[in-house]
């Protein structure tokens, strides 16, 4: 059975919110837009289509190019694109 999205989880209230706040404000990143489940949802792509070790690395370069301008979701579709499984991936043959 799949997981709930995180912030649906119980802990998303009282451990992991609080938790990814503190960060923000650490890094000074506070205040920024973050779709932790937008996230979330592509790093388990690219765990799966890839390999798991490349899930945290796919989000510091989705995190780049949002940085640099991309929307959140461009960035994480584009990721998504060319890391899916290859059944996942339509075909691009007529």
């Amino acid at each position: 059975m799949a997981k709930p999205p995180v912030t649906l989880q119980p802990e998303w209230t009282t451990t992991l919110r609080p938790w990814l706040e503190r960060i923000a404000a650490q890094l000074e990143v506070d205040g920024v837009d973050l779709d932790v489940d937008r996230v979330h949802l592509m790093t388990g792509v690219v765990a799966e289509g890839v390999q798991r070790s490349m899930a945290p690395i796919s989000a510091f370069l989705v995190g780049a190019a949002v940085a640099r301008g991309a929307s959140l979701e461009e960035a994480c579709a584009a990721v998504e694109a060319i890391s899916a499984p290859a059944e996942t991936v339509p075909s691009a043959a007529p």
